[in-house]
């Protein structure tokens, strides 16, 4: 049996948000673009005033013919009370927080790109998205609500990527205890940090500064029985408990994916603008090569305004199989013709390609596989 939602993520925000009626949006750039998107559709239907950046230079004049201007101009044309939702990366929370402060503006609500809320934000959008477009959107912790016939054991291996060189986390994370660490890149550094790492049996362990977690996921699927397995990262971690996990291994649920990112205009686009433009048309030739018939829904997933990140899911062990025996054909073809990048961030093309991938993957198959969402945790320092 299938509940049909009928609640949104983050109630409470969401009625402040709805109430606040006319917003300003501190950032310009590619963030606040999706951030503006999603709270001027459904359910929000906020109207923006003004966009306010620290500095108009290299920054776009107007945004949905609204103004971009300065914050010095932002403190004599807009009142005091009014609600600044922040839209940056974390990294740039900080300082942002503090000029507006100093300028005399204290309603303010953060949804950095990372954060939980904008997490949940943006999975309100994406639910209304769906429903207009007539696809489900069952939410994880409703859909398990209705299991029944719980078995004694839970039978869902969930893996934790991490890395000798990950940054120290200061958050309590006992409550994802149920995780299984597995260390990537491990044949790259004599430092052990897990007890399992991604460079025993069949591995692609020395791929790992292109292929980031992926590395994890090959060695899942190469090495690991399970019903359910999937893959999260040290920051980033699936909403479950082990009771859910008791459900999760008793359901008819199929794959778990992480609420979608948003992307406007489109994915293919904003890959184009952070990324090598030249290796989306390689992994969209590699497509077209090895599996012709996921070209119309690749070029589907190109237009439009979503994908799942951090190649972060969960599945039936027989699902995950069959993608990956479809992915790392695919991510090969992208390795061979793709150049190789001088900055190590732009050098995990291969990752960044594959949550893309991902996406083509599971839309293609969005009739036949059960999917749910399930919220996801970052740990911000």
């Amino acid at each position: 049996m299938t509940k049909s939602v009928t609640t949104y993520y983050a109630e409470e925000i969401v009625n402040k948000l709805i109430q606040e009626k006319t917003i300003a949006v501190f950032g310009a750039r590619i963030v606040a673009v999706e951030v503006a998107s999603c709270l001027m559709g459904e359910p929000y239907h906020l109207q923006i005033s003004r966009f306010i950046v620290s500095q108009v230079e290299e920054n776009p004049t107007e945004l949905f013919e609204r103004p971009v201007i300065p914050l010095s101009r932002a403190e004599n044309e807009i009142s005091k009370n009014t609600l600044i939702v922040i839209a940056c990366m974390e990294k740039n929370l900080d300082e942002i927080t503090k000029s507006l402060h100093q300028a005399g503006f204290y309603n303010l609500l953060p949804l950095t790109f990372e954060c939980d809320l904008w997490s949940y934000l943006r999975g309100n959008y994406f639910m209304e998205y769906s429903r207009k477009n007539h696809k489900k959107y069952l939410k994880l912790e409703e859909e398990l609500v209705f299991v029944k016939d719980i078995k004694p054991k839970q039978e869902v291996c969930i893996y934790t990527a991490k890395c000798h060189v990950d940054k120290v986390l200061h958050e309590d994370t006992s409550q994802f205890s149920w995780e299984i660490p597995i260390q990537v890149g491990a044949e790259l550094t004599e430092k052990r940090i897990c007890a399992v790492c991604d460079n025993t049996g069949d591995n692609i362990s020395e791929k790992n500064r292109e292929y980031c977690e992926l590395t994890a996921l090959y060695w899942i699927w190469k090495n690991i029985q399970a019903k359910y397995v999937g893959l999260c990262h040290y920051r980033r971690h699936f909403e479950l408990d082990e009771k859910q996990l008791l459900h999760l291994s008793a359901s008819d649920i199929d794959v778990v994916v992480t609420i979608p990112i948003l992307n406007f205009p489109s994915v293919g686009e904003v890959y184009a603008q952070d990324h090598n433009e030249d290796d989306w048309k390689i992994m969209m030739e590699g497509i077209k090569k090895i599996a012709p018939e996921y070209t119309d829904t690749a070029k589907s997933v190109q237009d439009g305004i979503y994908y799942y990140a951090y190649n972060m899911f969960i599945a039936r062990k027989t699902i995950f199989d069959s993608y990956c025996q479809w992915l790392f054909p695919i991510l090969s073809y992208c390795e061979k013709h793709c150049k190789r990048k001088e900055s190590t961030y732009q050098n995990r093309y291969i990752g960044f390609l594959a949550e893309r991938l991902l996406t083509i993957y599971m839309k293609h198959h969005e009739e036949e596989y059960k999917i749910a969402y399930a919220r996801k945790h970052f740990i911000d320092n």
